[in-house]
Formats: C-alpha cells, sequence, structure tokens
C-alpha cells in the first residue's frame, strides 16, 4: 500500500464516512493496522488528521472507497426516479386542472396544486424544530430507504457506510438539511413544470374559472382570494376584485367568459402557485444546499472526547520520538524534517527480503541470467528473516536506511499465506516505490507461473487487497552476483 509523495486532499464528507464507517467494523473488534498506523503517523503533521489517514488506509483495504461510490450512484439513480415519478405527477396534476373541461373550480384548483406541498412543507419545518417529526414523509428520507433496499453489488460493508452517514449526520445535525436539498430540489422541478402547463393552457385556450358553494358565503371566498393574492400582488401578479369574485360565484350568466375577468382569476391562480409554491422550494432548497456544505466543511476533525478516537491518539503518541527533557543533555540525533513514505527512494536501486524460508532454500538465491522487468539496479539490501517481531523492526529500520527504489520480497511457493505475510507486506511496501512478491521453491528456483501454488498466492494478494504488490510472472532466480 503505497503512499504517494504528497498525501492528496481528499473529500470532507468522503474522509469522515470512511472514518465512521472503520469505527463501526473496529466495534466488534480492533483491526491489523500497525503498517496504516505508522503510515499515517509519518503522512500528517497533527494527531487528528493522522487518526483520518489512518482510517482512509485501512478504508482502502477494505474497500470502503469503492462501497461508497456504490452508494452515490445509486443514490443518484433513486433521486432522478423520484423526480421523474414527482414530475409525471405534476404534470398529470397540471393538466387535471386545465384539461378538455373548460370550467375550472378556482378554489378546488388552489387545493389541487398546493395543498400536499403545504402540507409536506409544514411537516419539514416542523422536523427542523423536533426532529423525528413526521420526517419518514420527507422525500430525502424516502430517497434514502429506497437507496439502502436496491440490492446493488452490495459488498460486505454496505450496510456499515450507511449506518456511517446515518449516524454522522444525526451527530452534525445535517440531517434535515440533506433531505431537504433532495425534497425541495424535487418539488421545485415539479412547480417549474406545473407553471408551465398552466401557461401554456392558459396561453392558447379559453377557460372559465368560477367558485361554487353550498354552505359557505361570497364573502368567504372574498376573503380568501384577497388573502391569497396579497403576496402574489406584490410581484405583479393580478388579483380578481369583489365585483369579479362576485360575477365568478354566480350561475348562468354570460359575464362568465368575460375576457378581462377571466385573466385576473388565471393570473391569480399561477400567482399562487409561483408564489407558495416554486418560491419557498427555491429558497429552501438553496438554503439546505448552503447550511450542507457548512455543516460537511466542520466534519474533517475527530472528536477528541470519543474513547475509540483517544484509544487511536494513544497509539500515534507511542510512535513519537522521546523528547529529551533534561537541558544538560543534547539529543543524540538531529530531528529528521517530516518525510512521506517512499518519497526519498533512490532511483536504481534494489532490496531483497527472504520472508519465512524454509531452511532447504539455499540463501541467497543460485544465481541465474536474469530477473523479471524492473529488478535491474544496484543490491543495496539483501536480508533474509523467519518473520519475528524484532526481524521485521530490524528489516524495516534497515530499508528505511538504504531507500530501495524497487523492493523484492521472496517467500516460499509451497507455504500458505496468512496473517503474518500480510502484515509484513503491508510495512515494507510503502519503504519502496515498487514492491514484487517472488516465489521459489525448495530447490530454490522460482516457481512457475503455471502452478497451482502461484494462483493461490495471487488469489490471496487479491483478496487481501494487495493490489500494489506485483507478483513476478516468469520463473526466475537472483543473480548471486549482485549480493
Amino acid at each position: 500500500m503505497p503512499v504517494p509523495d504528497s498525501v492528496p486532499r481528499r473529500p470532507a464528507l468522503a474522509t469522515a464516512v470512511i472514518a465512521g464507517t472503520v469505527a463501526l467494523i473496529e466495534s466488534s473488534g480492533p483491526l491489523d493496522d500497525r503498517a496504516e498506523l505508522r503510515l499515517a503517523h509519518r503522512a500528517q503533521p497533527t494527531r487528528a488528521a493522522q487518526f483520518m489517514e489512518r482510517a482512509w488506509l485501512l478504508g482502502e483495504r477494505l474497500g470502503l472507497p469503492a462501497e461508497l461510490a456504490r452508494w452515490r450512484h445509486v443514490g443518484l439513480i433513486v433521486i432522478l426516479m423520484l423526480a421523474a415519478l414527482v414530475a409525471l405527477s405534476a404534470l398529470g396534476t397540471a393538466r387535471a386542472v386545465v384539461g378538455d373541461a373548460r370550467s375550472i373550480n378556482a378554489m378546488a384548483a388552489f387545493i389541487t396544486l398546493l395543498g400536499l406541498h403545504l402540507l409536506t412543507l409544514a411537516l419539514w419545518l416542523l422536523g427542523l424544530l423536533w426532529p423525528g417529526a413526521a420526517a419518514s414523509l420527507s422525500l430525502g428520507r424516502l430517497a434514502l430507504w429506497l437507496t439502502a433496499r436496491l440490492p446493488l453489488e452490495r459488498g460486505p460493508h454496505s450496510f456499515s457506510v450507511l449506518r456511517a452517514v446515518n449516524r454522522l449526520l444525526k451527530r452534525h445535525k445535517l440531517l434535515p438539511w440533506a433531505f431537504g436539498v433532495v425534497s425541495h430540489t424535487i418539488w421545485a422541478l415539479a412547480f417549474g413544470l406545473i407553471l408551465a402547463v398552466l401557461a401554456f393552457g392558459f396561453a392558447f385556450h379559453a377557460y372559465r374559472l368560477s367558485w361554487e358553494t353550498t354552505i359557505l358565503s361570497a364573502d368567504f371566498f372574498q376573503r380568501f382570494v384577497h388573502l391569497t393574492g396579497s403576496f402574489p400582488s406584490m410581484l405583479g401578479f393580478a388579483v380578481p376584485d369583489a365585483a369579479a369574485i362576485q360575477r365568478a360565484g354566480a350561475s348562468n350568466l354570460q359575464t362568465l367568459g368575460e375576457a378581462a375577468a377571466q385573466s385576473e382569476w388565471a393570473w391569480w391562480l399561477m400567482g399562487c402557485v409561483f408564489t407558495y409554491g416554486l418560491l419557498p422550494r427555491v429558497f429552501l432548497a438553496l438554503l439546505s444546499y448552503a447550511r450542507w456544505r457548512a455543516g460537511v466543511a466542520r466534519m474533517g476533525k475527530p472528536d477528541s472526547a470519543d474513547p475509540y478516537v483517544r484509544a487511536v491518539f494513544a497509539r500515534l503518541d507511542a510512535l513519537d520520538p522521546p523528547v529529551v527533557t533534561d537541558p544538560e543533555q543534547r539529543p543524540i540525533q538531529v530531528a529528521q524534517p517530516h518525510r512521506t513514505p517512499g518519497d526519498a527512494a533512490v532511483p536504481g536501486t534494489l532490496a531483497v527480503i527472504g520472508f519465512e524460508l524454509p531452511p532447504e532454500v539455499p540463501w541467497p538465491l543460485p544465481p541465474i541470467s536474469g530477473l523479471p522487468d524492473g529488478a535491474e539496479g544496484e543490491l543495496v539490501l539483501v536480508e533474509r528473516i523467519a518473520g519475528s517481531a524484532a526481524e521485521r523492526q530490524e528489516v524495516i529500520l534497515a530499508l528505511e536506511q538504504a531507500r530501495p527504489w524497487s523492493l523484492w520480497v521472496v517467500c516460499h511457493a509451497a507455504s500458505s499465506p496468512d496473517r503474518g505475510t500480510a502484515r509484513f507486506l503491508r510495512e515494507v511496501a510503502p519503504v519502496a516505490r515498487q514492491c514484487h512478491l517472488l516465489l521459489v521453491a525448495e530447490e530454490g528456483g522460482a516457481a512457475p507461473a503455471e502452478t497451482e501454488s502461484t494462483r493461490r498466492w495471487a488469489d490471496w494478494l487479491a483478496a487481501e487487497r494487495l493490489d500494489a504488490i506485483k507478483l513476478a510472472p516468469e520463473s526466475s532466480e537472483l543473480d548471486q552476483s549482485h549480493a
């Protein structure tokens, strides 16, 4: 798992989600993170940044960035599907208002076009003051629910990623704003389509808008029209006067077809849809997005009060060099400047490490004329270790001093790779720019690529996500003249 020369700036949300997912996975047992812990300690200057770097490196090993990308793609598909359904519903609603029947009940049209919208808007505003209140009716929560239940290439940690996202948004109080971006944007699209259909229908067809009642008085409708038309009138929309409202409620009168009166009714209806439907949704969508962006920007720092975070910090503290507190004593070594692992590798150099080789395998390996591609170079280190913790640490220190450009780890082909092998490869791979794995037989020759042992090791490297380590594809042995 080599670390690049400069640690890239990653999206704050993705980094926080990966860190939260790793914490959830480690709640059932700690992961083997010694290599990642050391890399993070060297690559970042602060404890918070080292904590996030460690989590990201572990997440890459577990395939979490790919899982998060899959969630984003599925979520986008779900949101587009919901937007299409709402758009079709909006078109149907608008066509129901301005359909083939040229007589429209103005009050019923107002309720049809704005009733559900005003109800869901009130519930969303209530959710801001009382989190969880009727939140299941939000289009954003519906999108999240559908995303979680679409069985599209789920990985082993798929639901851990989803739980981490939900926990992260709750802790930062971003759930209403995240759902708001989705819901308000879809509603704004719906009202844009409704206004387009209404404007087209009223522009090219003659409609008669009226009101009817059995138990209500004409004064009620007059107050209703004037009240609802007060804000649209400030934006320049026409509103029917008292006489026009009285005429619209009368029956069997030819004045119902008067063009001027009907135009005022049409503009009143479109003004209400624009003022009470489109404008609030556009404003709240922009507000939700602004609050969302501000909240995401705060996600880059872990909570130092969390016991899990404190435990990781303590392990990072243990990697710091000892500090000399006696003023009469001088430090033996001058502190080295901050360096990213692998960035000081010397071009053209080569190191060979034999790891857990049986006694029957000769060392150094018998010479032959050629090496696989990429193995040429000045041999700066040749070492054989049995795999103990002390030997591994000594080899890592020697590699850091030798700074090889290419590293070849020689393993026994017939042996079964285990966690110790994976741990050692993760520890030494970042030291060099290139890391290769060479399999040898007991007599010292490299194992042929067609053997079952080679295929087994290749499958193991893929399963352990050690894709950066290249398995030597050709049958070869190291040239003893380099030793």
